[in-house]
């Protein structure tokens, strides 16, 4: 029996072993900016799960992504990578040795895929459009959600904070509908459907669009068309306008009001009429206070307050916890290291920190 504890015991020395040196070449790897190939024809499709999650996020939201990849990994039994820059896979490599987990299976440089894009918008044009700030992450995105190394991908913002397992209906419900894509409806002002927060499968035709619709939104940052306020260009009215063209050929299913992600207008005092009144439904302090969506998408540096005022409290109902102070915990650790690894000046640093001091303090 002595021998057989020993045995048992070495046995899980080994074990340990084996992970930390894991632990410790991933992070090397990381950190060096490992560029992966994930072009549909990719042996990644084979080699990864059939369903996972996808997040995007360079600067200031690398480590809004490293909070939400570990609330995801809390929740749901899937797979989860980050598609960021080399700046944010070395970031996202020091924030796993600071926290002693790394809750992603893969890190993929996004800005490499962008200068191997072949669409229409190409060479010069296409470079500078890939580090035009006002430009740069809608083309990223839009290739990292064509470009997903899972057949059945999830797509979130950094910022779409799980608070359920309920999320992974949307998988079910997808295999179900054998749809092309389940986008989330947006508000009146951009139109179309939400590109923060969707489900969609690899296939030809959603791989075309996603080709078509980077090219879109390359000629809309060229003729600075589709502007919000602050001049960065949305994504959103290209999407809409592909879809529209591609007819039949594409296969959409609106996603479910149960389904989908919270947004700050569905916090406004009152409720925002025409957001409730797309989907039939009256806004009433029930719906406000206790919606019924899996996650909650709340950009923490424009409203930080809204994470301490509605997402901790929605999200607690849920046994999740306080989302605030584990978003705050990562950015502090982030911000802490030198600023070159999240790829900012040391102004952009200080604007990020600002903003989240200002919504704990309200």
């Amino acid at each position: 029996a002595e021998s057989s504890g020993m045995s048992s015991a070495c046995f899980c020395v080994v074990l340990l072993a084996l992970a930390a040196a894991a632990v410790v070449l991933f992070g090397l790897a990381a950190a060096t900016g490992v560029v992966l190939d994930v072009s549909p024809s990719s042996s990644l499709y084979a080699r990864y799960a059939h369903r996972g999650i996808v997040l995007v996020g360079e600067g200031c939201y690398v480590p809004v992504a490293f909070a939400t990849a570990t609330l995801l990994a809390q929740h749901l039994n899937a797979s989860v990578s980050l598609f960021t820059n080399k700046e944010g896979i070395a970031m996202t490599s020091a924030l796993a040795t600071h926290f002693g987990h790394f809750p992603y299976d893969t890190l993929i440089d996004a800005t490499a895929i962008i200068s191997r894009h072949g669409g229409s918008v190409r060479g010069a044009a296409l470079q500078q459009l890939s580090v035009d700030p006002r430009c740069a992450f809608r083309l990223q995105k839009i290739l990292t959600i064509g470009r997903s190394p899972y057949e059945h991908t999830i797509f979130m913002d950094a910022d779409a904070f799980p608070c359920s397992s309920r999320i992974e209906r949307l998988f079910e419900l997808h295999d179900l509908s054998g749809a092309d894509a389940v986008l989330m409806p947006e508000n009146k002002h951009t139109g179309g459907f939400n590109s923060g927060f969707m489900s969609v499968k690899s296939t030809p035709a959603w791989r075309t669009l996603t080709v078509r619709w980077h090219d879109r939104v390359a000629h809309s940052c060229q003729h600075r068309r589709h502007t919000n306020a602050v001049g960065s260009v949305l994504d959103q009215p290209d999407l809409l306008a592909q879809i529209q063209q591609m007819g039949s050929a594409l296969k959409v299913l609106p996603m479910p009001y149960e389904l989908q992600a919270c947004r700050p207008e569905m916090w406004k005092r009152g409720g925002d009429a025409d957001y409730f009144e797309q989907h039939g439904l009256t806004p009433n302090a029930s719906i406000i206070e206790h919606p019924p969506c899996p996650v909650a998408h709340v950009n923490p540096f424009k409203a930080p307050w809204l994470l301490l005022r509605r997402v901790d409290k929605f999200c607690d109902t849920r046994g999740l916890g306080k989302v605030s102070s584990l978003v705050y915990r990562t950015l502090k650790a982030g911000l802490a290291f030198n600023r070159t690894d999240l790829g900012i000046t040391r102004e952009r640093a200080e604007w990020c920190w600002t903003h989240i001091r200002r919504g704990i303090k309200q």
